[in-house]
């Protein structure tokens, strides 16, 4: 039977010589299963030589070399035609193809929070020949600019995320295909965030909706606000985890030993003054966040890391936690928050009682 293909490529592996605090990717675990029928694989060979030629004229040199160079993907290979398990019912190529491309985009997406990485090539598909090679491949268009965060630009994908995915996407993709609303919203808004490389204020603005997608819900002022979104990160990660653990800055760069309490409070005043239509203060700009690669990085990409590492970590501790069932929806959210003592009045109760200071946000 025809056989067609879903694949993502993966551009950036970790070497030894990577820069990298730990880890590199062995290549001796290939092919590499993270889910039923989902690989991890070294296509490189797989691929003709001269599979993209027609499309070099369109895309020019720089654009048309990421292509003629993918060495590893995530791959599903799938059939053109299938009984479907549960119905019975035959499926035809189109719905089986879109099906495969989810569940490979889903992979991606866990990926991501696992391990952000920079990427050019995008989804590619195409048909699968008798002698396993790759042809007649179609593909999104390559981005031909992305800016990743500072510290993301060093990153590269190492044997102990692969693991990591393998572990975590299961539960990941049940989210994604369940009726698991609040969760599904933060992964969204993370993702779409990932891809606003050019406007810095919407990528912002769409991580914090990340977290407030999970941490808060707008039916009671008991489970809204900037108070209550902040206490709840700091319950679920723990207010002293790091916002860069090991491997997640180069060898070469200075470690800020920066936590969730340490950045949750400039956050909060910086969503602030985009969501209020106020001009973001000079402080963000001129004030040095940590030291970097090439000198020093800004308050605000200090905190644009910050933001994406919190966000990811949330939903991956959700997922390894076990906690899904509590981020259904606005009313499984509140229960499980209340029961924790997490709401607003309890909170303003607690910080009347401890005497604790109230924040200043820069100006």
């Amino acid at each position: 039977m025809d056989q067609k293909f879903s694949m993502f490529p993966l551009d950036k592996i970790a070497t030894r010589w990577g820069g990298l605090l730990d880890g590199s990717f062995d290549d001796a675990i290939l092919p590499f299963e993270v889910f039923p029928g989902v690989y991890i694989e070294n296509v490189a060979s797989l691929i003709p030589a001269n599979e993209f030629d027609y499309c070099k004229a369109e895309l020019g040199t720089n654009l048309i070399e990421h292509l003629q160079h993918i060495k590893y993907g995530i791959i599903h290979r799938f059939p053109t035609l299938e009984i479907d398990a549960s119905s019975g019912k035959i499926k035809c190529e189109p719905e089986i193809s879109e099906d495969s491309k989810t569940l490979v985009q889903q992979a991606v997406a866990c990926l991501r929070l696992v391990r952000p990485f920079v990427q050019y090539v995008q989804f590619l598909g195409g048909s699968v020949g008798n002698d396993g090679s790759l042809n007649n491949i179609h593909f999104d268009h390559p981005i031909p600019f992305l800016s990743s965060l500072s510290n993301q630009t060093v990153m590269a994908i190492r044997t102990q995320d692969v693991q990591d995915l393998k572990s975590v996407f299961p539960q990941f993709r049940t989210a994604m295909e369940g009726n698991y609303w609040k969760f599904r919203m933060s992964v969204d808004m993370f993702q779409s965030g990932y891809f606003q490389q050019t406007h810095w204020k919407l990528r912002f603005f769409m991580w914090t909706a990340a977290l407030e997608a999970l941490f808060t819900s707008h039916s009671s002022p008991q489970h809204r606000g900037s108070l209550v979104a902040k206490e709840r990160v700091k319950h679920l990660l723990g207010a002293t985890t790091l916002i860069y653990p090991a491997g997640e800055l180069s060898q070469y760069e200075p470690d800020p030993h920066l936590t969730v309490e340490n950045v949750i409070d400039e956050i909060y005043c910086l969503r602030n003054h985009i969501a209020h239509g106020d001009k973001v203060p000079d402080y963000y700009f001129q004030t040095t966040g940590r030291t970097g690669l090439n000198g020093p990085i800004n308050k605000l990409e200090t905190l644009s890391e910050a933001i994406s590492s919190i966000v990811r970590r949330s939903l991956l501790t959700i997922l390894k936690t076990n906690l899904l069932v509590n981020f259904q929806d606005g009313a499984a959210s509140e229960s499980y928050f209340s029961s924790l003592g997490l709401t607003k009045s309890k909170l303003e109760q607690k910080a009347k009682v401890g005497g604790t200071v109230q924040f200043t946000c820069p100006s």
